[in-house]
C-alpha cells in the first residue's frame, strides 16, 4: 500500500467519523430545541392560567359559563382571554404538523380544546374569532367544536369543590383506621 493509499484511507475515516460527529450534534440539537420548544409551551399556558386569577377575567367567564347577562366590556374581557387560548394552541397545532411537537403532547392539547369547546362561551367566542385564523387550525377546531356541542362541560368551582371533599373524607378515613 503506497502512501496516497494510506492519505486516501485516512482521509475517508475522517469523513466518516466528522459524518458521525456531525449526526450526533444535529441529534442533539432537535433535543434541545423539542426542550425549548416545550418549555415556551409551558410558558404559555401557565401565563394563560395565571391570567385566570385575575379577578376580573375569572369572575367574566363564571358568569358566562352560568348564562348571565354580560356588559360589552365583559364581552371584550371574554373574548380577549378566550381567543388567546386558541391563538397559544394555535402555535402547538402548526408544531405538531411540522413534526416539532410530541404526538403525546398535541394529544393533550386536543382533550383540552375539546374540553374547552364543551363550553358554550368558548364556542360562541371560537364563531367570533375563527375567521382571523388560518385553514387549517379553524377547520380542526370546527370539527373539535362540533363534537363538544353536545358535552355538558365540567364545572370546575363544583368539581374542585366536590374533588376535596372526597380527599378529606379519605384522609380523615385514614386517620381513623391508623392505631
Amino acid at each position: 500500500m503506497s502512501l496516497a493509499d494510506l492519505a486516501s484511507l485516512a482521509s475517508s475515516v475522517a469523513v466518516v467519523v466528522s459524518l458521525l460527529f456531525l449526526g450526533l450534534q444535529i441529534r442533539q440539537s432537535n433535543r434541545n430545541q423539542r426542550s425549548l420548544m416545550q418549555q415556551g409551551r409551558s410558558a404559555r399556558n401557565v401565563e394563560l392560567l395565571s391570567r385566570l386569577s385575575d379577578p376580573r377575567v375569572s369572575d367574566v367567564i363564571s358568569r358566562a359559563g352560568n348564562g348571565e347577562t354580560l356588559t360589552d366590556q365583559d364581552c371584550f374581557v371574554l373574548y380577549s382571554y378566550m381567543t388567546s387560548v386558541f391563538w397559544s394552541y394555535e402555535e402547538d397545532f402548526f408544531q405538531f404538523h411540522l413534526g416539532m411537537l410530541d404526538p403525546k403532547s398535541w394529544a393533550s392539547d386536543g382533550t383540552v380544546l375539546r374540553r374547552l369547546l364543551g363550553n358554550p362561551a368558548y364556542r360562541a367566542v371560537w364563531r367570533f374569532a375563527r375567521g382571523g385564523i388560518g385553514d387549517e387550525y379553524r377547520s380542526f377546531l370546527d370539527g373539535l367544536a362540533a363534537e363538544s356541542r353536545h358535552n355538558v362541560p365540567p364545572n370546575l368551582p363544583n368539581t374542585l369543590r366536590q374533588y376535596i371533599a372526597e380527599e378529606r373524607e379519605a384522609l380523615q378515613r385514614s386517620q381513623d383506621v391508623r392505631p
